[in-house]
């Protein structure tokens, strides 16, 4: 299958009123594994509500972190996603049912851009990792500049969002996630620069990048400690319940 072709197979699964309805179902399913296995306690999920378009940037450390974020989410939010994401067959329909959009990594990739901005004027929310691929850790290092592009150019805000437990849930390799606890920060919008002459400039570009990484940085940081004190008071608990007994 053609790199074309595959955008094209994408497209065209998301006009089907079958695709909309399985996205739905998926995203209810994805809901409740986090909500009862991986006991998800998300702050700021009101954020997730907003009317018209605005832009998700998670930070990016498992293969949960779009579906749970995602569902948290009462519309359909499409996200940018590595093509290997889309193997050939069931693969593709399973990724793009999730609401993922290929992306080729390491080549210009004007129409994954195009298609993303595209779904923006039509007042869609759209998920792009700003780190690109999965990292480690508590630290946010250098992140790309795509969704600070995207968000001035169609003129949306930014949701930062930090993720804790993910990584130990699911890291990679991994074929079904661990009974580890998330935590999920949503911060507050940033909104995107005034374009000069209708244009993004490589300072504006720069400087809102980094004000997008600090932001993730901050929620990133929040979601640790919470994930922190939820573990102290589930073994503060544990300890009571063997008195008790």
């Amino acid at each position: 299958m053609s790199e074309q072709h595959l955008e094209e197979r994408v497209l065209a699964i998301w006009q089907t009123r079958r695709a909309r309805l399985l996205f739905r179902l998926l995203s209810r399913l994805v809901w409740l594994i986090g909500l009862i296995w991986l006991r998800t306690k998300v702050v700021g999920a009101e954020r997730l509500k907003a009317k018209g378009a605005f832009i998700i940037a998670p930070v990016h450390r498992s293969n949960l972190d779009a579906p749970l974020v995602n569902s948290r989410c009462p519309r359909i939010v499409r996200s940018l996603a590595k093509k290997e994401m889309f193997p050939a067959g069931v693969g593709t329909w399973v990724s793009a049912m999730l609401g993922a959009f290929p992306v080729h990594r390491g080549v210009g990739d004007r129409r994954s851009l195009q298609a993303a901005a595209d779904l923006m004027k039509r007042g869609e929310p759209l998920l792009v990792f700003p780190e690109g691929t999965r990292q480690s850790g508590g630290h946010i290092g250098e992140i790309f500049g795509g969704a600070a592009f995207l968000a001035a150019r169609s003129g949306v805000p930014i949701l930062p969002v930090g993720i804790a437990g993910t990584e130990e849930a699911m890291p990679p390799g991994a074929k079904f996630p661990r009974r580890v606890p998330i935590t999920i920060v949503v911060a507050e919008p940033l909104l995107p620069p005034d374009l000069e002459n209708g244009r993004l400039s490589s300072d504006q570009r720069h400087e809102f990048t980094i004000r997008l990484r600090e932001a993730m940085q901050t929620a990133m940081d929040e979601a640790v400690e919470l994930a922190s004190t939820r573990r102290t008071r589930r073994r503060r608990r544990a300890k009571r319940d063997d008195e008790v007994q």
